[in-house]
């Protein structure tokens, strides 16, 4: 890790607990069984898919699941508040784990498959120990923003061309198999964390000797 001057992370199952279970049960509460199938932490389906590829904007996509489902009476709203389900909470000691790494110079990054809705709840997350989303990373890249989808080479090649970081030079952390599969093929160091796990003596390595 001495030779590692930026780290990027995943937000869901990295930063971000997840409960697919309850993200599962809050679509079947509005009827909604068949969007409920395809709900997958890792690797977004369909027209949730679509959505994190930003091809559809959120309404566009609840309307697809509207049909998909038989439910032409749920809001946007409430098809949020059910995606929205799937994030628990973002650990305070992982964002104070972040501001250590920031401390000692490390840059820190987000690259993240996600949508305009959950991103929302995110940023509320961001907020638990008093400072916002940006004040915890160098830059925030998202797949809805960019166009690309992990885990396509395409995303990170964006990445690595916006933000200027060597890959070599760079940690990535996600949970997601074929994300880091990707990552390791383009020269990153890679780390895939177990659900909910305290990974902090690995940040706390960092650029150390």
């Amino acid at each position: 890790m001495e030779k590692i001057k930026n780290v990027v992370f995943d937000l869901g199952g990295v930063l971000v607990d997840l409960d697919l279970n309850r993200c599962i049960a809050a679509f079947r509460t509005l009827g909604m069984d068949a969007v409920a199938e395809l709900i997958n932490p890792y690797y977004p389906a369909e027209m949730i898919g679509r959505l994190e590829h930003g091809d559809i904007t959120f309404h566009e996509a609840c309307e697809e699941m509207r049909r998909l489902s038989g439910t032409p009476d749920v809001p946007d709203e409430r098809i949020a508040w059910a995606y929205g389900e799937f994030l628990v909470t973002i650990p305070v000691a992982k964002l104070r784990q972040i501001e250590a790494l920031r401390r000692r110079g490390i840059r820190t990054y987000v690259l993240s498959n996600n949508n305009p809705a959950s991103m929302e709840f995110v940023r509320r997350m961001f907020t638990a120990d008093g400072h916002d989303m940006e004040y915890y990373f160098d830059a925030v890249y998202l797949s809805y923003r960019m166009h690309e989808l992990k885990p396509s080479e395409a995303i990170f090649r964006k990445m690595i061309a916006a933000s200027g970081l060597e890959p070599a030079e760079t940690l990535f952390i996600d949970d997601g198999s074929r994300n880091v599969d990707t990552a390791q093929a383009l020269g990153f160091a890679i780390y895939m964390p177990a659900p909910q796990e305290d990974f902090g003596h690995l940040l706390e390595s960092v650029g150390r000797s």
